[in-house]
């Protein structure tokens, strides 16, 4: 249900306002941190460990209760998290046996606080180990936090062997995931957020819309492999004739003309509901007009923004491109 701001909202109807159309042109840059290629695999290299034995068979031993430890520093991304493996351990157990502990670093890309989801595993051997744990912390907006996946080894499990073969995986094989090897010669599978550099303007009789930058980002929701989010940020501008009241502004009077030729409404898991009164400017970092579009998401777009959703009135629209 959309919202009512006070006494002076209105019930969601159409509103019947003049439109005037501008449209306008952008070559959208995209750019990352760290001057990384974005969008593409990213491999940290490490310095090469020695390798052991196949899992499951004896190989050289260590001496009781040494622990073997290897620096990692590779990361990925996913849910927004910029994810980095910082070193694993594996440490012999008093009795047999042994504990492997991964310890990771979590990095909140979002301005609200938030944990990971349980979508993720390790790998150890080709196999996904049952066994192993995830502590996910809720982590501050723009900050970070550790987090450690711990699992048990049997006793006949070479330490080299097992680090060689571990992968930390988020997502499962219908996600975009991100899968992080422990092996110093292993590459991250994952795809960097990229951000865009991007402006222009619609005007709607007394409403205009500023577009001031945007994002495009693999799509983390389950079963949606091959799908990207494009984000827009969206500044919303009154002007001094709007009547006593306001004017409502919804997400789905965005919508795109992608590069493969669909027209896609924008999804409502980034929804803009707000409120427009007469000389009132909104920008609001959660309003952004998001898209659901095919890998790898570059080419030529069209924006509109339409209140009138068809009933012929020419609405605004805004011509970019993500290259």
């Amino acid at each position: 249900m959309r919202k009512t701001l006070g006494q002076r909202g209105i019930r969601r109807a159409v509103i019947s306002v003049g439109a005037s159309a501008l449209i306008g042109t952008a070559t959208v840059i995209l750019t990352g941190c760290n001057d990384d290629v974005v969008g593409k695999p990213v491999a940290t290299p490490t310095a090469a460990a020695p390798s052991g034995v196949l899992g499951g068979v004896t190989g050289a031993a260590q001496p009781a209760g040494a622990p073997v430890t290897r620096t990692i520093g590779k990361t990925g991304w996913f849910e927004g998290f910029e994810i980095t493996v910082d070193k694993a351990t594996v440490t012999p157990g008093q009795y047999g046996g042994a504990t492997l502990v991964v310890d990771i670093t979590y990095r909140n890309t979002a301005a609200e606080n938030k944990a990971l989801s349980a979508n993720a595993y390790l790998q150890l051997g080709g196999q996904v180990d049952t066994g192993a744990s995830f502590d996910n912390p809720t982590v501050p907006g723009k900050g970070s936090a550790t987090g450690k996946i711990t699992t048990a080894l049997r006793a006949d499990q070479n330490p080299e062997q097992v680090l060689d073969s571990a992968i930390v995986v988020y997502g499962q094989a219908t996600d975009n995931q991100a899968k992080i090897p422990l092996a110093a010669a292993g590459k991250v599978d994952s795809v960097r957020p990229r951000a865009l550099t991007v402006a222009g303007k619609l005007v709607s009789d007394q409403t205009t819309i500023e577009i001031t930058g945007g994002t495009l980002t693999p799509s983390y929701a389950k079963n949606e492999r091959g799908k990207y989010e494009l984000a827009l940020h969206v500044r919303i501008v009154g002007g001094a004739g709007i009547a006593d009241g306001g004017t409502n502004i919804f997400d789905d009077y965005f919508s795109v003309k992608s590069p493969d030729g669909q027209s896609l409404v924008a999804d409502s898991r980034s929804p803009i509901n707000e409120l427009l009164e007469k000389n009132q400017t909104i920008d609001s970092p959660k309003n952004n007009a998001v898209f659901l579009v095919a890998a790898p998401g570059t080419g030529n777009y069209v924006l509109t923004y339409d209140t009138q959703k068809g009933d012929g009135t020419p609405a605004p629209t805004f011509a970019f491109t993500v290259s």
